[in-house]
């Protein structure tokens, strides 16, 4: 059995490949475009010229990497005519029109990385500075009478050095974009933890990452990624302490715990978190009464349902699948009682009246809780296709609203993530709604006179205008529903050990690709012939297949 631990990093200089904008005084502005030797010499002839006078406006140049990074910008100088060293302000942008942001403005922040700041510049110098997410940098020059010669300048890209195990192609390229940019948008926020955004919400927030580790599995197999994070989160809050201070995301701690350990099999990981897990699940069981109430001290289950009956609902239907989860717990641990009291609390939870109030997340918990007839609920999402729908809760929706329709289901994927494909997303986002691109720049450029922006335009809650993060996590559920409910792989018994493939196409002429197991990968064509799908598949001998 494979484990596949990887501690390493990497680091890669990404060079520019495109100028987006540039005011005042600027020569041989696209010498940044080229590929150097990162290594200041003292006789550079291939420089661009930054330079002001007095009464002259700031000379700028805007940058685009050509894709979302996680890392630091680079600056490699070479010399400095005036004020010395000279002084320029380095923002990084998500968006264009974040990185010719001023901070406080429509949103812009430098909250939890340092995106927008001043720096000094000597002679020949190789400057790095403070990471986060971004795709575009400006680099003004602040000091007056003042030219600076830079050599190169690249974004430095530290991701975790891991391979692509898992994979999806189908007939679609939409959705094949679709998946391989979740892939991408998780592989970023698995830097020392797995965390939420690289931009803003560099933390580890338990709900949040249960999406991420659904895409961990499904493309990068078993990662240590995972267990450290819930480790971390277990050290961190004692029990009878609520994670991240909300009852929910304690209840999602169990549900990733179980669903970790259901899939890669790891007896020694469930057996780190058996004392805190026991304890947890105990609190658990007390939250529900004889009459179907709940004794949940706040409500959360998403951001657009916070404060309203909707969340309560939600977070009521969280408790349900919990509840099941930790039964199972119970069972593995040997706590017969324990099982008996949280199979009890399930039924009398969903034998009580409860109400989505048209919130299409709650909807899908509903179904996947068992609380509501899932094909029902799946009926009740697609309804307007993907309006309502949000990026955090995708993977529950798909997963929902494929079993009432699996074609119209894929159609609401490929507007929903398509949407912000068009908008020029490389990694997909905190949370979009498709209404908003009616009449809206893209990130890559600024809106013309009478259009909106996308970036500074939206968003809602803690995440408003600029403060928006476009690479977001929980935005990649998409990969677990492709590989489990299109491709059909299903794990079905612990640590992989027995598997079905039972695939279920909608419109798709074909759909083929690999899911990564703790004894190698399996790998699964199918093909629509006549009315039927034939099914081509190889998996290591470990693995029982069940078609």
């Amino acid at each position: 059995m494979q484990h596949l631990y990887n501690n390493e990093f990497i680091q890669k200089d990404i060079f520019p490949i495109k100028i987006i904008e540039t005011q005042g005084s600027i020569t041989n502005a696209d010498s940044l475009l080229k590929n150097k030797e990162l290594q200041i010499t003292t006789n550079e002839e291939d420089v661009t010229s930054l330079k002001n006078s007095t009464l002259q406006k700031n000379a700028y140049i805007v940058l685009d990497f050509g894709k979302e990074i996680h890392g630091r910008g680079r600056i490699l100088t070479y010399t400095v005519e005036g004020e010395t060293p000279a002084r320029m302000r380095i923002t990084y942008g998500e968006s264009v029109s974040e990185a010719m942001s001023t901070p406080g403005i429509k949103g812009a922040t430098n909250d939890h990385s340092i995106r927008d700041a001043q720096y000094l510049f000597p002679d020949y110098s190789d400057m790095s500075f403070n990471d986060s997410g971004f795709r575009f940098i400006k680099i003004e020059l602040l000091s007056k009478n003042t030219e600076i010669k830079i050599k190169a300048v690249t974004a430095v890209s530290v991701m975790r050095d891991i391979p692509y195990l898992g994979s999806f192609h189908c007939s679609d390229d939409t959705i094949n974009k679709i998946f391989d940019t979740c892939a991408y948008t998780c592989h970023l926020n698995m830097q020392q933890y797995i965390w939420d955004g690289i931009k803003r919400d560099r933390l580890v927030w338990v709900g949040d990452m249960h999406p991420e580790m659904l895409t961990v599995k499904t493309v990068f197999g078993p990662n240590e990624i995972i267990d450290k994070s819930l480790a971390f989160m277990r050290k961190n809050t004692p029990l009878p302490s609520w994670m991240n201070g909300m009852p929910t995301y304690s209840l999602w701690w169990l549900q990733i715990l179980y669903d970790w350990y259901f899939y890669t099999g790891n007896e020694e990981f469930l057996e780190e978190n058996k004392e805190y897990a026991i304890g947890l699940i105990k609190i658990v069981s007390k939250l529900v009464n004889e009459d179907g109430s709940d004794n949940l001290p706040s409500y959360f289950l998403d951001w657009p349902c916070n404060n309203k009956s909707q969340g309560i609902s939600g977070s009521r239907a969280l408790l349900a699948l919990v509840l099941k989860t930790s039964s199972l717990l119970a069972e593995k641990f040997e706590l017969p009682e324990l099982k008996e009291k949280l199979t009890e609390k399930y039924k009398i939870l969903v034998s009580s009246d409860i109400n989505s109030y048209g919130a299409k997340q709650v909807t899908a918990f509903l179904g996947l809780s068992g609380w509501k007839d899932i094909s029902l609920c799946g009926q009740e999402i697609l309804a307007d296709g993907c309006s309502g729908w949000s990026t955090f809760m995708s993977y529950y929706l798909l997963k929902s609203a494929s079993c009432y329709d699996m074609n119209k289901t894929l159609s609401a994927l490929r507007d929903y993530y398509g949407g912000m494909l068009n908008m020029g997303a490389t990694t997909f986002w905190e949370d979009f709604d498709l209404s908003w691109t009616e009449n809206c720049a893209p990130v890559d450029r600024l809106p013309v006179k009478g259009e909106n922006d996308i970036h500074a335009d939206f968003g809602a809650f803690c995440y408003k205008g600029l403060r928006h993060s476009l690479c977001h996590g929980w935005a990649s559920g998409p990969t677990a529903f492709l590989i489990e409910e299109v491709l059909g792989i299903r794990v079905t018994e612990v640590g992989c050990k027995t598997v079905e493939i039972k695939p279920s196409l909608g419109s798709l002429e074909f759909a083929e690709g690999s899911f990564p197991t703790p004894y190698g990968n399996i790998s699964v064509k199918c093909t629509k012939t006549d009315g039927d799908i034939k099914i081509e598949y190889s998996a290591p001998n470990e693995i029982k297949v069940v078609l």
